[in-house]
């Protein structure tokens, strides 16, 4: 019988596409990960509930789409009375500890965390604070509850040396437009660097050098976690905040880091593992689910119940379909997707510039609401590269009169399915 309950590792990870999880042009991505996914949980079609880090990551944290937690810009704050899970697991006599430089961020106030007490900007693809604090929490009687949001995926595109070498990215032979922008910018924005979709086989080989290089760090976490006899009692969540656009549509990117916002599927869709000590066999989940359905998942899973709250209607306990033989049907769902103009770029002049879309995974509406507002449907089954959107016809007014009621309305389930 276990002796306490179990610890939980939330690591997410910086602009990881869910498309670049196992192989890329024949190199395996995630070695590491996968010694130790033979009992794990992976759900192929999870979705981020916005295009940069913190919405998905308050949604993950807080169990509210964005629209309902209110942090849409780099000045919002959560609401002091929002039940988080730090909070939460704190109460509840777990260890929880500020291992993620974000909690130094306004964001990310009122979750649990001392912001005094966060650590600096990590130093780098392997800063060793998280292994050194899981072998530290191991020597204690607490469970623990700890978040780490890795880096080093997202912009600049340019792992170690070792790294570049597997997938062919020698310096010299980099094109250099992209060695001065993908390739050494935090920031690309898409008016400062118009790029060729030619060079998207570049891109996608320099981005796959930054997987692998977090996929050792993965496995160092994980190994730290046997070694110190703990892998046997922790949950081990592994996910991203969002993806990136690979030139699939223009540029390379995201919200913050391209200064627009767009709702496409190569930034939406992320990984989603679970590994339960507990489970006996793997298992891949195939329903859609999002980043708020780590609250309650999470606290059910730690055998907490999720405290009532009509702003997380829109939030899943997906935990019965992790152990439970046969598999409960999943629900009909339809997601709510939001983003300021800019993302965390967005400036104060451009406050109420927010792109938004309506998803259940088979149709999308999108709503680009800046100055005249842009309106787009896309059927993902016949249109996956969302290339040939409707524009008008009466679904498409049906559907924009929906949006905005879930915006007026935070709390209001939209349709689903959509059509």
């Amino acid at each position: 019988m276990r002796s306490r309950p179990l610890n939980v590792l939330l690591l997410t990870i910086d602009a990881w596409r869910a498309d670049f999880v196992d192989r890329f042009a024949g190199v395996a991505l995630t070695p590491c990960l996968s010694r130790f996914t033979s009992r794990a949980t992976r759900f192929s079609r999870a979705y981020a509930t916005g295009p940069w880090t913190s919405p998905p990551i308050l949604s993950m944290l807080t169990g509210q789409p964005p629209l309902s937690h209110g942090v849409a810009y780099e000045w919002s704050r959560l609401a002091a009375s929002t039940p988080a899970l730090p909070a939460l697991f704190a109460a509840a006599g777990y260890e929880v500890p500020a291992l993620c430089y974000l909690a130094r961020v306004g964001n990310y106030q009122h979750l649990g965390y001392r912001a005094e007490e966060a650590p600096d900007y990590p130093s780098g693809p392997g800063d060793d604070l998280l292994p050194t604090a899981l072998a530290a929490l191991a020597q204690k009687q607490a469970p623990f509850f700890a978040w780490y949001h890795y880096k080093y995926v997202h912009l600049p595109y340019w792992a170690d040396a070792e790294y570049r070498a597997l997938f062919g990215v020698v310096e010299a032979e980099v094109p250099p437009v992209l060695r001065e922008s993908v390739g050494r910018r935090f920031v690309v924005p898409r008016r400062e660097f118009p790029l060729d979709p030619m060079l998207r086989p570049w891109v996608q080989r320099m981005y796959a050098a930054c997987v692998r290089q977090m996929d050792a760090f993965v496995g160092r976490v994980l190994q730290t976690l046997a070694e110190q006899g703990r892998l046997d009692d922790t949950l081990v969540v592994l996910t991203a905040d969002h993806g990136d656009e690979h030139l699939e549509h223009g540029h390379v990117g995201h919200a913050s880091t391209s200064h627009q916002a767009t709702l496409f599927e190569e930034v939406l869709r992320v990984p989603l593992w679970i590994l339960d000590p507990r489970s006996s066999e793997g298992r891949q989940i195939d329903f859609p689910v999002w980043s708020c359905d780590l609250f309650p998942t999470l606290l059910s899973l730690a055998g907490m119940a999720a405290p009532m709250d009509p702003l997380r209607t829109a939030a899943l306990d997906v935990s019965p379909w992790l152990g439970r033989c046969p598999p409960p049907t999943p629900p009909a769902r339809t997601f709510v997707f939001h983003s300021a103009c800019a993302g965390y770029q967005t400036p104060r002049a451009d406050e109420g510039r927010v792109t938004l879309a309506l998803s259940d995974a088979r149709h999308k509406f999108v709503l680009q609401q800046h100055a005249e507002p842009a309106l787009a449907l896309y059927d993902l089954l016949a249109d996956p590269q969302e290339l040939h959107p409707r524009c008008e016809g009466a679904d498409v007014e049906r559907l924009h009169k929906e949006l905005l009621a879930c915006v007026a309305d935070p709390g209001k389930q939209p349709p689903a399915p959509l059509l």
